[in-house]
């Protein structure tokens, strides 16, 4: 592929972003819940497992964080400053959005239940909206995320070696991935609200590690560390049969062949990957390039804001325009509120943050080591 590798990794990020938005926009609830009547835009069913390809772009993002990081410390500063600001202001904004504007509640698709409160916004603050409710639906994923990165610090403090540190988180993802398909598939699919393999999921994230595991160990493997491939592989196809689970509970309907068809997506985008990590060449189309690029630049941000807002729009256009023109706009309209929301938070806040959780960590550390450090013998 022709570009930069940061460029090709923000196409990748663009493709990611289209289909989770196109997904969320078109099928994640009944049209009727979206006052559309006839002409409904075909159903992009399989892309939620954008997502899951955005769990192996962070892996492979955040291990080259951390090795260009002096410390774990600074890995924790650049990690919090980059997302931290720009959730927070998310949260209050679609918090004061739902006060104001009426967002579609549809219990029977999971969406926007219960109307969250104040103690729901300290909770989402603090990753922890599953104890109560998420602002926006789409914010569970930023919370997988934050875990990931308290995991790798915890590693990486434990395990300096690098090229150990993804070996073992590998295999740590095939073990924890295998524990929580063996509970889903004892219990059912489904079955109940708390189940052990909910806990897993809130816990440990037990079935995200591998889309991670893609990421980190895709890194090494270009790096030339030897003993990755397999690893690798192994996630990838757990990854694949977890994604087909996943899918399987999510799509009641469709069964199997839908399940299949998700997984098969799935694994077309994380071979296009592991293309990419070995340095195979890939299509590169310079217009659709570049515009995937500069979407996937902006895809944390239109990933924070655009779905209740969206489904809000949405629901508003469809009662007078056809359903097709309605999306497009609504697609336009909040991509644009995504250029003007990063202008504001993304990028205006992120190195000062950056610089306060610097020394905050500094002074931390420097604290630990006078506690930690030897006393003095008293005199004879």
């Amino acid at each position: 592929m022709t570009g930069t590798r940061d460029q090709t990794i923000d196409i990748f990020r663009g493709i990611a972003i289209l289909m989770v938005v196109l997904f969320h926009f078109t099928a994640r609830l009944p049209e009727t819940a979206l006052n559309i009547t006839d002409g409904a835009p075909w159903p992009v069913f399989f892309g939620w497992v954008g997502v899951y390809f955005f769990f192996i772009i962070s892996g492979y993002c955040i291990f080259m964080t951390l090795e260009r990081s002096s410390s774990v410390g600074q890995f924790l500063a650049r990690r919090f400053s980059r997302i931290y600001p720009t959730f927070v202001a998310a949260v209050v904004l679609l918090f004061l959005f739902g006060l104001v504007f009426d967002v579609p509640s549809v219990p029977e698709a999971n969406f926007h239940e219960v109307p969250p409160g104040p103690i729901d916004v300290v909770l989402n603050l603090l990753f922890l909206g599953e104890l109560g409710e998420w602002i926006d639906g789409a914010f569970w994923s930023i919370a997988v995320e934050v875990k990931f990165y308290v995991l790798v610090a915890l590693l990486a403090g434990m395990i300096p070696d690098r090229a150990r540190f993804g070996r073992v988180f590998g295999g740590m993802a095939l073990v924890m991935g295998l524990v929580w398909l063996g509970s889903t598939l004892l219990t059912g699919i489904g079955s109940g609200s708390v189940t052990p393999q909910s806990l897993l999921k809130f816990l440990t994230i037990a079935p995200y590690l591998s889309f991670f595991a893609i990421g980190i160990l895709g890194w090494q493997f270009e790096q030339g560390q030897s003993g990755t491939g397999w690893l690798l592989g192994a996630n990838l196809a757990l990854s694949t049969f977890i994604v087909a689970v996943e899918a399987y509970a999510f799509e009641v309907h469709g069964g199997w062949i839908i399940a299949s068809a998700c997984a098969g997506v799935y694994l077309a985008l994380a071979l296009l990957f592991v293309q990419f990590v070995r340095g195979r060449q890939l299509p590169y189309v310079p217009a659709l390039s570049w515009s995937l690029a500069q979407i996937g630049l902006l895809s944390f941000a239109w990933y924070l804001i655009h779905e209740n807002i969206g489904m809000s729009m949405l629901a508003t256009f469809d009662l007078y325009l056809p359903a097709q023109v309605a999306l497009w706009l609504v697609i336009a309209s909040t991509f644009i509120m995504a250029i003007v929301f990063s202008a504001a938070f993304e990028w205006r806040f992120r190195k000062p943050v950056e610089r306060v959780a610097v020394a905050v960590l500094d002074r931390l550390a420097a604290l630990a080591a006078r506690l930690s450090g030897p006393r003095s013998k008293p005199a004879a």
